[in-house]
């Protein structure tokens, strides 16, 4: 197989409104933060991350929240897809996956705005399409959140009807003919007429499609019915896995869920998360992480990590590994907390208790420590053992560690021939590498 021929993975930057993943990293002496907000902050990433070739930007979206500590910034305050669109001026290639929950948005006026958003960016958006699971979210809206069946069959509805409207306005339809001083062929705009259990709407869409049609779907999540939903509309799905077994079984249960609703296993690419620690040795990458985590979220994660461990941690505990005995009695059962794994296969290293907690192996993704040739070194397992597609990659900040993966990391994985050298093309479908399409998924193939 020549390197031209090899699969390609994927990369994401994953930006939480925030100046990184780490919600201390405006503290960072050379992030320099003065203002909040600051779109500048959110630019300069993305064009960073265009510079390393990320195929998208991944926004979440915590609306009506607010940080428990002091010292962390705010999450996600701010709407992002406003963030996108004004990013989307700013870059020409990369993507973005916007996050919106069905449980508290309305389908007509989500269907718009990504529409206009795709159009106005020439086919570069994706609608992360998740139900919404946090109560103080859907309270905000004035919500009661459901339980998962009702939001998931509520999903469903939403989001036939969504891509409804997004093919109301005909392929052909918009002329511009000067001479023949026809603007469109409105006849070609069709009104739809919808009502579900959950959702309806009557009328049209007037936005002609994208270079990609409409919106790519995202969807991120993990049970059951996240994985159903996924294999019916999901381009692409965004998950939380810490071992490259958990990786191989997510991403086989989602190509099965793909053909189960006839389509083809490559249809969906699933997307792992993934912490890069940079340094120049794997201590310096450790001491640089500890620099962001404060004392009591600290005292926090050790507690956690003796819970996951049945053992109760001392002070003298911390300068020293963890008993290789007590690792040996570790029972790992389908009701384990799903990190314990990884807790277990770092702590075998050798590392102290405090190494263990700045290896971040409690954290909602897995972190990747050390060189450039060692976070590529994680990456490459991971791909190549089809545990993901690609990663959505969470530096501590942009300022800093951004830039250092995508000048050390970016170039050892293109050089190993898995990561693309530039765009395959204009839009988010050809760089993702999925199809073209116009309204729901059998109406489009037919057309």
């Amino acid at each position: 197989m020549t390197t031209e021929q090899k699969k390609q993975m994927m990369l994401g930057l994953a930006s939480f409104g925030a100046t990184g993943l780490n919600f201390r990293s405006w503290m960072d002496p050379v992030a320099k933060l003065e203002s909040y907000p600051d779109i500048t902050v959110d630019i300069k990433a993305a064009q960073l991350a265009e510079k390393g070739k990320f195929q998208f930007m991944f926004f979440g979206d915590f609306p009506g929240t607010k940080a428990a500590n002091n010292g962390d910034m705010q999450s996600m305050g701010l709407d992002p897809l406003l963030i996108a669109t004004l990013i989307a001026n700013h870059t020409s290639h990369i993507g973005f996956g916007i996050t919106r929950a069905t449980s508290w948005s309305n389908p007509y006026e989500l269907a718009r705005q990504f529409k206009t958003l795709d159009a106005l960016s020439q086919g570069r958006v994706a609608w992360n399409a998740v139900t919404g699971a946090n109560g103080v979210s859907a309270n905000a809206y004035g919500i009661d959140l459901a339980h998962s069946f009702d939001r998931y069959s509520k999903a469903n509805e939403f989001t036939e009807l969504v891509q409804t409207l997004w093919a109301s306005w005909g392929k052909d339809a918009l002329k511009l003919g000067h001479s023949t001083k026809e603007f469109a062929d409105y006849a070609q705009v069709k009104s739809i007429n919808f009502k579900g259990q959950y959702v309806k709407s009557s009328g049209s869409l007037p936005i002609p499609p994208s270079q990609q049609g409409q919106p790519v779907i995202f969807h991120s999540g993990g049970s059951e019915n996240s994985i159903a939903f996924a294999g019916k509309y999901a381009d692409v799905f965004v998950g939380e896995v810490w071992t490259i077994e958990q990786g191989q079984a997510i991403r086989q249960a989602l190509r099965q869920a793909a053909v189960a609703n006839g389509r083809q296993p490559d249809d969906i690419k699933f997307i792992a998360g993934v912490m890069p620690l940079l340094g120049d040795t794997k201590k310096e990458a450790l001491e640089r992480h500890a620099s962001f985590i404060d004392g009591d979220t600290f005292l926090q994660r050790v507690a956690h990590i003796g819970y996951v461990l049945g053992v109760d941690f001392t002070p003298a505990d911390l300068e020293r590994p963890i008993d290789p005995s007590i690792l040996d009695q570790i029972v790992i059962t389908p009701y384990s907390d799903p990190r314990i794994e990884n807790v277990v296969k770092v702590a075998r290293e050798g590392w102290t208790l405090r190494e263990l907690v700045y290896h971040s192996v409690i954290d909602y993704y897995p972190a990747a420590v050390g060189t450039a040739q060692d976070v590529a070194d994680h990456l490459t397992d991971w791909f190549e053992s089809d545990a993901a597609d690609g990663f959505w990659v969470m530096p501590d900040s942009y300022e800093v560690d951004l830039p250092r993966f995508v000048d050390e990391v970016v170039p050892i994985l293109q050089e190993r021939g898995i990561f693309h050298k530039d765009y395959e093309g204009t839009t988010l479908r050809e760089n993702l590498g999925v199809p073209y399409q116009y309204g729901l998924r059998g109406e489009s193939e037919a057309n």
